[in-house]
């Protein structure tokens, strides 16, 4: 358009009255296109807003469903820490009690092990029980981890066995061998 134009610029500005008209006409015509691209590039803008602004509420309602989701475990998560802080006061009032039994049995003379060795293994025990998760000490290779019951029940066979065998040895009504 802008070729015949300036094409027609010169005949229609001296006199030429056939320029005058097509000069108008292409004029005219660039006018509407003008304002066609103004009126696309400006629908544009406001498309592009309009999807920012779904864009922007989808979002929002995704926060907002997270937070409800947030808001529905804070209970269930609040309640764990008030059982885990039990648990491990009812864990060590039991360890208390398992080391009143290790002194009541050393007064008896039939304790099962050095009381240093009982802490040693039931460090072990605590740190293979947290061995995979986030409140892990140190790691243990496979041979230094340990368990309570096995521990303990090896430590009990022990003192079962002595106290048996003494018990069994020069009983009344039993001569000796």
């Amino acid at each position: 358009m802008q070729a015949k134009a300036t094409e027609l610029a010169y005949p229609a500005n001296t006199g030429d009255e056939r320029a005058r008209k097509r000069l108008d006409g292409v004029n005219a015509k660039a006018a509407m296109v003008a304002t066609e691209v103004a009126s696309l590039e400006a629908a544009i803008v406001t498309a592009k807003r309009h999807v920012a602004e779904a864009e922007a509420a989808e979002v929002d309602e995704a926060e907002r469903r997270k937070a409800r989701e947030a808001l529905a475990l804070l209970d269930d998560f609040s309640q764990r820490g008030k059982l885990l802080d039990e648990s491990l006061d009812k864990f060590v009032r039991q360890y208390d009690e398992l080391a009143r039994d290790f002194r009541a049995l050393q007064l008896l003379g039939y304790e099962p092990t050095s009381y240093p060795l009982v802490q040693i293994n039931m460090q072990a025990a605590v740190a293979t029980k947290l061995q995979f998760t986030d409140l892990r000490q140190n790691f243990l290779a496979p041979h230094a981890r340990r368990d309570f019951i096995s521990v303990i029940e090896g430590w009990a066979r022990h003192v079962r066995g002595r106290a048996e065998a003494r018990l069994n040895r020069n009983a009344p009504g039993k001569k000796a061998a």
